[in-house]
């Protein structure tokens, strides 16, 4: 029972990925609603997908902002009582520990792991 992974998803934080397969290789956007990245913006999204898992990373740069950080996750695809959803956990790797940029990360504090469930968001 494969789950088709293209379309819009949600968080239970309500951010947003838009993901878009193709042979394999994932594209699409991410609009993140927690952290230092710009509310209502659009990432990047780049990953692959092989068979109902899937991995895709986000980079939190434009040509405006930088935040120092890429967020990295890696996740199952399923279909369950409530429907498709992607389980994931994330890694997100940043340069710098403070908003302002002026406090750059030790090696033992460059990362924060959690983990995220998106659920389809119908058209």
């Amino acid at each position: 029972m494969s789950v088709d992974v293209s379309g819009t998803w949600m968080n239970q934080n309500g951010s947003l990925v838009e993901l878009i397969e193709e042979d394999g290789r994932v594209s699409g956007w991410y609009e993140s609603r927690k952290g230092r990245a710009v509310s209502g913006k659009r990432y990047a999204v780049s990953g692959q997908r092989n068979g109902e898992v899937i991995a895709f990373q986000v980079n939190w740069q434009d040509d405006a902002i930088n935040v120092h950080s890429i967020t990295s996750f890696s996740g199952r695809l399923v279909r369950d009582a409530n429907g498709e959803a992607i389980h994931t956990v994330w890694v997100l790797a940043r340069q710098f520990e403070d908003e302002a940029q002026s406090k750059p990360t030790a090696a033992w504090n460059a990362f924060l792991t959690n983990s995220d469930l998106f659920r389809r968001v119908e058209e």
